[in-house]
């Protein structure tokens, strides 16, 4: 709990809110019918969480630990007010209010991988070796920029790689093919892409099926990426 209060913004009866939605329109908030109201309980909204704790008020990003860890401190979930639920932040605490952001994306990532596993494992999407995945290209988050003689664009990985969803397990377990390039969505729910056919049967030993992804690097393009085109130079060797 006392980590939980650390990675979230403690407010002290008021504190001045942002919108940058209305030009940084500023208004002080004050949580004091909060903190006397709703001790040890918490709200959520707009995947943001407040609590309060011996009559604190705290306010943080929403993560299943985070939740987990009021619910194991006995805090009842109730509906009231969240402060920065609404694209709003707090003035004098941005950059921390920013940081628990990332912090909570990442685990929403990682949350993301271990569904994705769970989800394969149940329904017997095995997995490949680690010489067979050091032959493929993952696709970033980010996404990869490219271009041909007719446009230029940026591709992203096949899921979300946020939560599974009903459309990203219609994608665990899948590959496609074109132009002697693969594509397939892993056991971890990222995006790789393979140079050459050889895959396939290591696919197909896994329990990979044949799906209708889109397959990058299959037409011609060129990686304007320095660092991402050399990777996929190093596992095309060889095609």
């Amino acid at each position: 709990m006392e980590k939980l209060k650390e990675n979230s913004i403690h407010i002290n009866g008021t504190i001045v809110a942002c919108w940058p939605q209305y030009g940084e329109k500023e208004a002080v908030i004050d949580v004091t019918n909060t903190r006397n109201e709703f001790n040890n309980c918490y709200a959520v909204n707009n995947s943001v969480i407040c609590f309060v704790a011996d009559h604190e008020v705290y306010v943080t990003h929403y993560t299943r630990e985070a939740i987990a860890t009021l619910e194991e401190a006995g805090l009842v979930k109730k509906h009231f007010y969240v402060p920065f639920s609404n694209w709003d932040y707090p003035k004098y605490e941005k950059c921390k209010w920013e940081h628990l952001r990332e912090l909570a994306d990442e685990s929403y990532y990682r949350n993301y991988e271990r569904d994705s596993v769970q989800w394969c494992d149940e329904y017997g999407i095995g997995e490949l070796s680690e010489d067979v995945m050091r032959r493929c290209f993952k696709i970033p988050r980010s996404g990869v920029p490219i271009k041909n003689p007719n446009y230029e664009s940026t591709y992203y990985p096949a899921c979300n790689e946020f939560y599974v969803d009903r459309a990203v397990i219609d994608k665990l377990g899948r590959y496609c093919v074109n132009n002697g390039v693969v594509v397939f969505v892993y056991r971890d729910g990222h995006t790789y892409v393979a140079s050459g056919y050889w895959i396939i049967k290591e696919l197909h030993r896994a329990g990979f099926k044949k799906s209708g992804l889109f397959v990058p690097f299959s037409n011609g393009e060129q990686i304007t990426d320095s660092g991402l085109a050399a990777e996929w130079r190093r596992v095309s060797v060889g095609r």
